[in-house]
């Protein structure tokens, strides 16, 4: 968080559609939550190197995933795989990969220190809290030595046809199934994923299950993967198709009996009894496929693609490609209320009608109120009541406190006085958000606190001790970052704000994972607060914050994060959007103002106000179960440089994460009726014939500027252009992975 020295960062660690939550921890000494002291694991062909002291700038840097299967064998299978000769296991459930050792300056620590059990395999050690337990592949060790169990022991004695006719296949460790086509194993990537579609997980999961969920979303191949996984689209790469079936051979959740493809691979199989395949090369490619309704069209003198609606990924995967549709909201009973985190410390020269501005902009966009997120500027308390006055004056905007507990303090019981007497303060203000008849209130951290009282446990039991005493009823969601299993028996606890679920760290789209573990860890007797964010960029230097990273907001997040609170409307009532105005992490949505807190760099000219028309189409289906009516809209965004450009003059390194980005110019596209949409990105144009609702596009980037246009009957209704407002460069002077966003 910004506009208090002690900022704290944050991970979300993915594989495929997982996001496993990175818990926080303070000045990097290892938490070891009753974790049972064991030897570091060995394994073949790989030699133990030490445990390290990790942080946020990684020992390991290139590569990373998590799973709830990790073992050791699986994590260096992973980093072989992928041609890396050191493996890290960290924190039970993550993995990082690296040619050599980045941060030199985190120091080796003892054995003893990488002992927490890991995710796949409790008699195996995966790191520990901020410990990295680091192996190098021996000399001459291949990628065949070091595979996990899970993935190696399967082959198939034939594959499957691809010929339209062929209802069956022979393999043994495919799964066929009556009602679809089985067209064999295929390896998958993070960009472009071969199923870019609709997508889904589930402990239950099977290829019938994953056929039906990808056909009700109108797709007619359906890939499971991971075991747990379901990816749909309508076109798949042919060139990634494998030989044999070894690397699809996890079990399914739902029959252990029958397989689910494997970590980076895909079991495909076609409803349809035919299979559209599409080309790896750039532009001058062609789609070919056994049905009509599918065709892609590209000229080699040009840089021009058009596709059809019905082919979801069949564009060149260089030049474009498109995702169709949005889930349709289940019922669910239940106050849904969709929240925007605003940053006190960024409002030192606001006035009340400062505060009006936002909320107007922010109720426009469904949002229903702002999180106060407060630190110990002493200025900020005359903020805070500006804030409840302004909403108190709309009448239906409400606010609530975040007490960012890394920056207020909360050693003593003096410090859980003050934060008590601010809550009192608000209490029985009319703008008070509320659950139920409960004072909503939540925190930012929360997991180093004391209060004078013996654990951060007690602490909380104290502070909840004082609430009572003054008889406020709280409704408390804090965003503390702890052992996720000691929730459903934290008394002093309402519920639970995951903050780590608003962004994927690696280099994967984010996933539901870190929400159905976070719900399932709470259980039924607690609340959950989702987080939902467009991005995560940051450049500070050593001499100020010390953060310098970019966390993955590419697949269209923000559509794609409002779409999960929205499939997921029936198993959760809150969600908080981060952020309003925190400058300095490059995710706000509202208007920059003046009270940067020296973010100007990678901010200024980078309006981000257009994605309001995005948390607008989607806010009523979280929050009523339907979606608006829907009209011609366009919401652009892009980065205004590749990610591996090579700045004239830059300030600092390339940030962390940098190769966890993608090129490209995402596009958000809503429509009335079927139209033609062609977006530009310099030289690069894609058009495709769209039908009526939400449709998400992405052009690969070009210098130039970029725009975008929606066509019907001939008659252009909608156009951007950025010319004299943005221009993208493959030679800037500085890092910048901030997002330029606008709309037409």
């Amino acid at each position: 968080m910004f506009a208090q020295l002690a900022i704290i960062a944050l991970a979300v660690l993915s594989t495929g559609v997982d996001a496993h939550p990175h818990t926080i921890r303070s000045g990097g000494k290892a938490s070891h939550h009753g974790v049972n002291k064991r030897a570091v694991t060995a394994v073949s062909g790989w030699t133990f190197q030490g445990c390290y002291e990790d942080s946020w700038t990684r020992v390991l840097g290139a590569k990373s995933t998590s799973s709830d299967k990790m073992t050791v064998q699986m994590c260096t299978s992973y980093c072989s795989g992928l041609g890396y000769a050191l493996a890290g296991l960290e924190s039970k459930n993550q993995c990082f990969c690296d040619s050599k050792i980045q941060n030199t300056n985190m120091g080796v620590k003892a054995d003893s220190d990488c002992n927490y059990e890991c995710k796949g395999d409790a008699s195996q050690t995966c790191g520990g809290n901020w410990r990295l337990q680091v192996y190098k592949a021996s000399p001459s060790a291949s990628s065949s030595s070091s595979t996990s169990k899970t993935t190696s022991t399967l082959t198939s004695t034939s594959t499957a046809s691809t010929k339209a006719a062929t209802s069956t296949t022979t393999s043994k460790a495919a799964t066929s199934t009556s009602a679809a086509t089985y067209y064999g194993c295929y390896v998958d990537q993070a960009s472009p994923r071969l199923m870019s579609g609709a997508n889904t997980e589930s402990t239950s999961m099977t290829p019938s299950t994953c056929q039906t969920f990808c056909s009700g979303k109108g797709y007619s191949l359906a890939g499971v993967a991971y075991g747990k996984q379901c990816w749909c689209s309508n076109s798949v790469d042919s060139s990634k198709k494998q030989s044999s079936e070894t690397g699809c051979s996890y079990a399914c959740t739902g029959n252990s009996a029958l397989k689910c493809g494997g970590m980076w691979y895909i079991n495909v199989y076609s409803s349809s009894g035919t299979i559209a395949i599409t080309s790896s090369s750039a532009t001058t490619s062609k789609t070919s496929t056994t049905s009509s309704s599918t065709s892609t069209t590209s000229k080699a003198t040009t840089s021009t693609t058009t596709t059809s609606a019905s082919a979801t990924t069949s564009a060149a995967a260089a030049a474009g490609s498109s995702v169709i549709g949005a889930p349709n909201p289940p019922s669910a009973t239940g106050t849904k209320q969709l929240f925007a985190h605003h940053m006190v410390g960024n409002t030192y020269s606001y006035s009340q009608s400062t505060w009006a501005d936002d909320i107007n902009q922010a109720s426009a966009a469904g949002i229903d109120g702002f999180a106060l997120n407060y630190g110990s500027d002493s200025w900020q308390s005359a903020r805070i009541a500006d804030a409840y006055a302004a909403a108190k004056a709309d009448g239906s905007f409400k606010m609530f406190l975040s007490m960012d507990v890394t920056s207020l303090g909360c050693s003593s019981t003096g410090d859980a006085q003050n934060l008590i007497n601010t809550i009192a303060t608000y209490a029985n203000n009319s703008a008070q958000a509320k659950v139920g008849s409960k004072v909503l209130v939540s925190t930012f951290a929360g997991e180093n606190c004391k209060f004078g009282q013996g654990s951060y446990q007690d602490a909380w039991n104290y502070f909840d001790t004082l609430l009572a005493a003054k008889s406020i009823d709280v409704y408390f969601v804090p965003a503390v970052f702890a052992d996720i299993s000691t929730f459903s028996s934290s008394s002093w606890m309402d519920g639970e704000f995951n903050w780590n679920s608003g962004w994927p760290m690696g280099g994967d789209p984010l996933g539901t994972y870190s929400d159905t573990s976070y719900m399932a860890a709470l259980g039924s007797s607690k609340g959950y607060m989702a987080a939902v964010s467009p991005a995560f960029f940051t450049y500070y230097s050593p001499s100020s914050w010390n953060k310098n990273w970019i966390y993955r907001g590419d697949d269209w997040l923000l559509a794609r994060r409002m779409e999960q609170m929205v499939s997921q409307r029936n198993t959760f009532d809150l969600a908080e959007i981060i952020s309003w105005n925190d400058y300095g992490e490059s995710h706000y949505i509202g208007p920059i103002r003046a009270d940067q807190p020296n973010s100007q760099g990678w901010t200024n000219g980078m309006p981000h106000t257009a994605w309001l028309e995005v948390i607008k189409y989607y806010a009523p289906a979280f929050k009523t179960g339907s979606y608006p009516s829907a009209n011609d809209q366009l919401v652009l965004w892009t980065r205004p440089h590749p990610k591996a450009a090579n700045p004239t003059s830059p300030s600092m390194a390339r940030p962390t994460g940098w190769d966890n980005t993608d090129d490209l110019l995402y596009v958000w596209v809503v429509l009335k009726s079927a139209a033609t949409v062609t977006v530009t990105s310099g030289s690069n144009t894609v058009s495709w014939n769209l039908g009526a609702g939400v449709n998400k596009v992405s052009v690969k980037s070009a210098a130039g500027t970029i725009g975008a246009k929606i066509v019907r009957n001939g008659a252009t209704v909608k156009s951007y252009d950025s010319t004299g407002s943005f221009s993208y460069t493959n030679t800037p002077s500085d890092y910048n992975y901030n997002y330029f966003v606008a709309s037409a």
